[in-house]
């Protein structure tokens, strides 16, 4: 596919804003403390989301977590989207009061892909001529705050049309410490570069005892923190299979399974197959992708 020159709209510590973008391999890079949101304004578009696959079409709008895996992606030739990376930490500072709910949508409940409406669309494009304005405009003081409050009222949006389309979450609950030990606990958890750990080692890391962290786990979202904990283990794997040339034995090393027909057996249990068939499926699926 023919690329075009990526246009840069506003860059800082924290933020990254680019638009009207054919090449769509800035995402491919992992990042462990960076989101990535995504919205679809004209054409369409294919990807592999830790190793799932993912289609957007005109009026979408996809969140990628903290240390998530976008590979394999396929883009219609009138493709137009928009791209916003902000960091966890900035994230965090401007929800607020919001952040609860925004962990609540990605990391409980999944949901990573929504249609937006025609004025949510019109919406986002005003706020990126909004941007783009201050921009051109003569340099004044206080650039970069007006810049990151922009970007504020930006992830609001996203979180209000979340919030639109899941009914069940329209009434906003208390942060409590209990809830406030199982996000940190999911943020430490999606942070962690190898997350085949015990969960007293998760427990340690935030200073709490691991029963405490099974309940936690339990109140908040009715699974156990060893579930949680594999459900991410799974996503790296399935990503490092799909996504990347290292061998079966290098993956199984770098997830921090130092017994190799260990790791075969877990991932035989875990996919329904062995790791070796886990790739060639993904190869298989890939292939029948390009012949359509």
């Amino acid at each position: 596919m023919e690329q075009t020159d990526i246009k840069m709209v506003y860059k800082d510590e924290d933020i990254e804003l680019v638009s009207d973008i054919r090449s769509f391999s800035c995402l491919e890079e992992s990042t462990a403390d960076v989101y990535a949101l995504v919205l679809c304004k004209e054409g369409a578009l294919e990807f592999l989301f830790n190793g799932a696959p993912v289609q957007l079409e005109r009026q979408m709008c996809f969140v990628c977590p903290p240390n998530s895996h976008i590979s394999r992606i396929m883009l219609s030739p009138d493709i137009s989207i928009s791209i916003l990376r902000i960091t966890k930490r900035m994230i965090q500072k401007m929800l607020h009061s919001g952040i609860e709910q925004w962990d609540k949508f990605f990391y409980v409940n999944k949901y990573n892909v929504t249609a937006t409406t025609e004025e949510h669309r019109r919406q986002m494009l005003f706020y990126q001529e909004l941007i783009e304005a201050k921009l051109l405009s003569s340099p004044t003081s206080y650039r970069k705050e007006i810049m990151q409050s922009i970007i504020r009222a930006v992830l609001f949006e996203i979180l209000a049309l979340i919030k639109q389309t899941e009914q069940a979450m329209a009434e906003p609950v208390e942060m409590d410490r209990t809830r406030l030990h199982f996000n940190n606990f999911l943020h430490l958890l999606s942070s962690t570069p190898v997350k085949n750990q015990p969960v007293p080692y998760y427990a340690s890391q935030l200073c709490i005892s691991p029963k405490y962290l099974a309940l936690v786990c339990k109140k908040c979202s009715n699974k156990s923190a060893r579930e949680w904990i594999n459900e991410m283990k799974d996503a790296d794997i399935r990503h490092h299979l799909v996504s990347t040339s290292l061998s079966i034995k290098e993956i199984a090393r770098k997830l921090g399974f130092d017994d190799f027909s260990f790791f075969c057996k877990y991932v035989r249990r875990r996919f329904g197959c062995s790791p070796t068939e886990v790739r060639r499926a993904a190869e298989l699926r890939s292939s029948n992708l390009l012949n359509l």
